[in-house]
């Protein structure tokens, strides 16, 4: 037998290998369908996180001074539960109301902290909010053109969407705001992300004067949040 030969049966077995790896994969895939669970799930964009091991820990999961490199402080009234009620006080019970009848909106936990130093550079603020749905179908919903307040609310009308680097959790979607600063006439612009992991919606922005907020930072602090949430996974 020459070393051609040899060397062909040899690629041989590796392709027959694959193709038996491919083919077992495919099997399981569809078994796993057939008892029940979904593509969004098998892509990894499903299941749901336990409702009480969230409910107790859900004030944890938004971004503290202690998550900061830089001194922050809670903003006056900025760190609150979010529960349906709440959210009704702040986007009006006309479109909460039938935004949790649709999702399966459960619960939530909101934080907003501010800069301690004004002349330092980054973020004058920074926001984040985590909410806990009933099935991950309906944290995506919630993330829906149909429902998410970004698409919804025309007093809430984002300057811009910016998908294109939008990579956190699933159904991910970053927008931002610019404004003009009362009596300095500086831009003040906000970046915010809002994105799923399983059946939880996290949502962060920060804002402050233009060159010191960027995309890149509201993705570094969605991505902090995230991981808290993950823990729950543990």
């Amino acid at each position: 037998m020459t070393e051609t030969t040899q060397t062909k049966k040899g690629n041989n077995r590796i392709v027959v290998i694959i193709l038996v790896v491919v083919v077992l994969i495919l099997l399981g895939a569809v078994a796993f369908l057939m008892l029940g669970g979904t593509a969004m799930q098998l892509l990894g964009g499903g299941g749901t996180l336990p409702e009480d091991e969230f409910i107790v820990r859900m004030d944890q999961f938004p971004l503290r001074p202690n998550d900061m490199d830089d001194p922050y402080s809670i903003s006056a009234g900025g760190d609150l539960r979010m529960d349906n009620t709440q959210l009704s006080k702040f986007m009006g019970s006309g479109y909460v109301k039938p935004f949790v009848n649709h999702t399966g909106r459960v619960d939530g936990w909101d934080v907003s902290l501010d800069r301690v130093n004004a002349n330092a550079f980054g973020p004058e603020t920074v926001r984040s909010q985590v909410s806990y749905f009933e099935e991950a179908d309906g944290a995506s919903e919630a993330l829906s053109s149909d429902w998410f307040w970004a698409y919804q609310l025309e007093d809430r009308a984002p300057e811009e969407f910016l998908d294109e680097n939008c990579s956190l959790g699933s159904d991910c979607v970053t927008f931002m705001y610019k404004e003009v600063k009362p009596g300095g006439g500086s831009i003040v612009e906000r970046y915010d992300v809002a994105f799923r992991y399983k059946n939880v919606v996290i949502w962060v922005f920060v804002k402050g004067v233009q060159g010191e907020v960027s995309e890149d930072i509201v993705m570094d602090y969605g991505q902090m949040v995230l991981d808290k949430v993950k823990l729950l996974d543990n």
